[in-house]
């Protein structure tokens, strides 16, 4: 019997055994899970570690789903984690609040981690997650370097768990291209542009009092040490620690796991990586360019692109709802008839399935940004190896696959 079937009859049994002694002449149907709502027995109990900007806006998606029941949040700076917890009251009583991920991983009675922390912490919390027996929901972009793009695929399959990554827009923003391009609609495809900003910069803020409440060192986590200011850690989505490559990989990647990720599913592509990564040169490469073995070639475009595919028929333009496939194609859906990236992980952990945004689509499409964002550093010819997690014949290049990692919050290895 598995971990989450064992945990399933342990809750049934209790919910019986307490209604053989309490059970009044009249029980509310949504108790007995009729008028669309879920027996508490039935719901899968979370915990969400991260509590900023994306956050607070993801949090009732799934508090207020009638698959979940979220017991608690956490966040370094305590603050945002009691705030969350006052909100949380509105779904969940006497919702916990964690002083450290750490703490709800120990518990046998969670059996999902919803995690929407800058990007740098998202592939230790996940492997540890998964370590712990965990299902994982995980914000995008999913990593940071190449490396953790292995590590976090490599916990999820060792470890037999569940896990979705949250860039909601691949489907509900983009889907519908999906079955127009497999179809051939526009012949066979040789372009894609898609319309992004630019990689992670250096940061140089000044120092400023740590705010009180507040855990800085945790919140840096494996990234170098560096005084506090509030531009290091600010979750605005115009800016913020998004910009800081410590933290992140730019706009290039935030934005990069919507609009490449949409694209990569479109073509069928999203469990392939490039081969080659040119740079702009000025003249007859105006964009940076990632290469498939096949000769596709996508563009980190500019000049009013959201994502542009062409194709040997003619092109295929994001917004476009007029262009029809031309005949019946089997594409990669969300599960159970669900309409939204969150019921489409509920099913997938209660059916023991992997969610549409599996980590390996996530994981992929972090790591199609981090081989453009390093092209952009070294500015010259890059060729993936993508068997070795390595570009040939470039020691510069090979540097930036993994980075150090400031104890103690290295990520744990995947033997």
């Amino acid at each position: 019997m598995s971990r989450s079937e064992s945990t399933m009859n342990r809750r049934r049994f209790l919910g019986i055994a307490a209604t053989a002694c309490m059970m009044p002449l009249i029980v509310k149907t949504k108790v007995l899970g009729r008028e669309g709502f879920v027996p508490p027995s039935e719901k899968i109990i979370a915990a969400h570690v991260g509590m900023g900007n994306r956050g607070g806006e993801i949090m009732p998606a799934f508090a207020g789903n009638r698959n979940f029941s979220l017991i608690g949040v956490c966040d370094c700076h305590r603050p945002k984690a009691v705030s969350a917890a006052n909100r949380l009251k509105e779904w969940t009583e006497n919702p916990i609040i964690f002083e450290k991920y750490e703490d709800f991983l120990e518990r046998k009675d969670i059996d999902a981690v919803i995690c929407s922390t800058p990007d740098h912490w998202h592939t230790k919390i996940s492997v540890e997650a998964c370590m712990a027996g965990k299902d994982v929901f995980c914000e995008k972009p999913l990593t940071l370097t190449p490396t953790e793009c292995r590590q976090i695929v490599a916990a999820a399959r060792k470890y037999n768990r569940v896990c979705s990554s949250g860039s909601q827009r691949v489907m509900e923003d983009y889907g519908y291209m999906a079955p127009v391009i497999q179809s051939g609609a526009i012949g066979e495809v040789k372009e894609v542009y898609c319309g992004l900003s630019g990689p992670g910069q250096t940061a140089y803020w000044p120092e400023q009092p740590i705010p009180e409440g507040f855990d800085w060192d945790r919140w840096l986590g494996q990234a170098r040490y560096v005084p506090y200011n509030e531009e290091r850690c600010s979750g605005s989505y115009g800016g913020g620690w998004r910009r800081w490559e410590d933290y992140g990989n730019g706009f290039l990647a935030d934005w990069g796991a919507h609009k490449f990720g949409g694209s990569l599913y479109a073509l069928g592509l999203d469990t392939t990586e490039p081969v080659e990564i040119l740079p702009p040169d000025g003249k007859d490469i105006p964009f940076l360019t990632l290469k498939f073995a096949n000769g596709i070639k996508f563009y980190h475009a500019t000049g009013g692109h959201d994502i542009t595919i062409v194709g040997t028929l003619g092109e295929y333009r994001h917004g476009n709802r007029d262009l029809k496939p031309i005949k019946t194609v089997d594409v990669r859906r969300y599960s159970g008839g669900a309409n939204n990236i969150n019921d489409d992980f509920a099913w997938c952990v209660k059916h023991r399935l992997r969610p549409f945004q599996d980590f390996e689509y996530g994981a992929n499409t972090a790591l199609f940004c981090q081989l453009a964002s390093i092209c952009y550093k070294v500015n010259r010819p890059l060729r993936w190896d993508a068997e070795k997690t390595q570009f040939v014949g470039d020691e510069q290049a090979n540097r930036f696959i993994t980075r150090a990692q400031r104890s103690p919050y290295a990520i744990p290895n995947i033997d």
